[in-house]
């Protein structure tokens, strides 16, 4: 009879890593709208069951979550793009290998589209190590549930697309770890590893538990009065001029920001008129506002708040103010980081990994870390700016093959010994929020506000 326990160690296969990054990159599609990424995702983890039953480590692949407790199970109808796969007891703890799946509207990219922030590679590196795990039968030993979840929409854009999807009753958040949550991916007992590609530095190769900034997104529409730009512009009220009023008095509170707080204010001017010779009757800022902690963001939103409605009430313009939840600051396990330390120091000099780092980006996976205990690998062996057309790979098996094998061990080191490791930090994680206190939080988030300062 065939052990259903591998001997051999996991390991990673290289090739078809490869291919599948090369595959993902070459389908760049914005958030909730990843259907060509989704069904690479389906075919790949419905060959990923195939092999696991030809081996004997599971019966045939199924779509219905939680029929077999030995079974890969592919749940594919949440968040409508999201792609999960399972394998183990559904109701034991699980290990959640976590990755984006949406890529980036980019200027001068093919199409206006392109994975400038990575998330291909962290897919693919995330589905590999998902492969590699289950073909070594380390959920089966372990007595713990292996989860891949691929999330959609992690880039906070196009929101008045999202808000039709909401108001359609399709989504109730606008970013798909959220969506996840509400869903409850993450109810059950659970740890998550994730990992984000980095640009080349000289002055390190991979950071680890790195923490993030959160943020929130708001929306100023300054409504004016149109009239004769040369003949008689005194009868107009210049909504443009209430909107760079607004914007002056968000510079002058710069330095009002504590320098530890990290506050970022980032607006643009997305319109500013109809026509050069009609006083401008609409004008509308879109911002978000940073910060690495809650108490410090509300702080510079009320501030920009005020810049808004200065700037209307100088042109006597009227002023609608739109705010909606952005991300918690991700705030990683201390203990989950040490195990992700661990294995990162297999394969790189200490001299070479950051564990220190803080960014002032924000990424949802804050949201889920102020549930559930979450660390995430930062990895170099890309080129370019992030964010850009031309972030590239640089070297295929630094930004993933390196990645997929400190995951893989970080997973293995959590795994062993009946998942005794993996259990504790589940039962020692303290949460910030219950979920019913968080889903109230970020629902309290969703506002629109009027204001006629004439």
């Amino acid at each position: 009879m065939k052990d259903r326990r591998l001997a051999h160690a996991p390991d990673i296969e290289e090739r078809e890593l490869f291919e599948l990054a090369a595959r993902l990159k070459a389908l760049p599609e914005p958030g909730f709208f990843e259907f060509e990424t989704k069904k690479v995702l389906q075919d790949f983890f419905k060959t990923v069951g195939e092999e696991l039953r030809i081996a004997g480590l599971a019966e045939s692949p199924s779509r219905a979550p939680g029929l077999e407790a030995g079974g890969l199970r592919i749940i594919d109808a949440l968040a409508r793009t999201a792609v999960l796969a399972e394998l183990g007891d559904p109701e034991a703890p699980a290990l959640i290998l976590l990755a984006d799946i949406d890529a980036l509207p980019t200027p001068g990219a093919p199409g206006g589209m392109a994975h400038s922030c990575g998330h291909y590679a962290q897919t693919a590196v995330m589905a590999s190590v998902f492969k590699a795990l289950a073909k070594a039968g380390l959920p089966e030993r372990s007595g713990m549930r292996l989860l891949f979840v691929g999330a959609p929409a992690e880039e906070y854009v196009e929101l008045p697309r999202r808000m039709e999807l909401k108001k359609a009753g399709e989504l109730r958040f606008l970013s798909g770890k959220q969506e996840l949550i509400h869903l409850g991916v993450f109810d059950k007992p659970c740890l998550v590893l994730k990992y984000h590609s980095m640009e080349d530095s000289p002055f390190r190769e991979l950071t680890v538990n790195g923490g993030l900034g959160g943020f929130m997104a708001k929306r100023a529409e300054f409504f004016g009065r149109p009239a004769h730009a040369g003949a008689h512009p005194e009868d107009g009220i210049n909504a443009l001029s209430a909107a760079s009023l607004a914007l002056q008095a968000i510079h002058a509170q710069r330095d009002s920001f504590r320098d530890e707080d990290h506050v970022k204010i980032h607006p643009i001017l997305s319109e500013g008129g109809a026509v050069v010779n009609i006083v401008p009757a609409k004008a509308v800022i879109e911002t978000y506002v940073r910060a690495w902690t809650q108490t410090a963001l509300a702080d510079a939103a009320a501030k920009v708040d005020r810049s808004f409605r200065a700037g209307a009430l100088a042109m006597a313009a009227t002023l609608r103010i739109t705010d909606t939840p952005g991300y918690q600051p991700f705030i990683p396990s201390p203990a989950l980081g040490e195990i992700l330390g661990r294995a990162a120091l297999e394969f790189e000099a200490s001299d070479r990994i950051d564990f220190q780092d803080r960014s002032n980006a924000s990424d949802d996976v804050g949201d889920v870390a102020c549930l559930v205990p979450t660390c995430q690998l930062g990895c170099s062996g890309f080129v370019g700016t992030i964010h850009s057309k031309d972030f590239e790979p640089a070297d295929p098996s630094r930004a993933y093959l390196r990645p997929a094998k400190i995951l893989l061990r970080t997973a293995g080191l959590l795994l062993d010994n009946q998942g005794s490791i993996a259990r504790r930090i589940i039962g020692e994680f303290k949460p910030r929020f219950s979920k019913t206190e968080y889903l109230a939080t970020v629902e309290s988030m969703f506002s629109i506000r009027d204001f006629r300062e004439a």
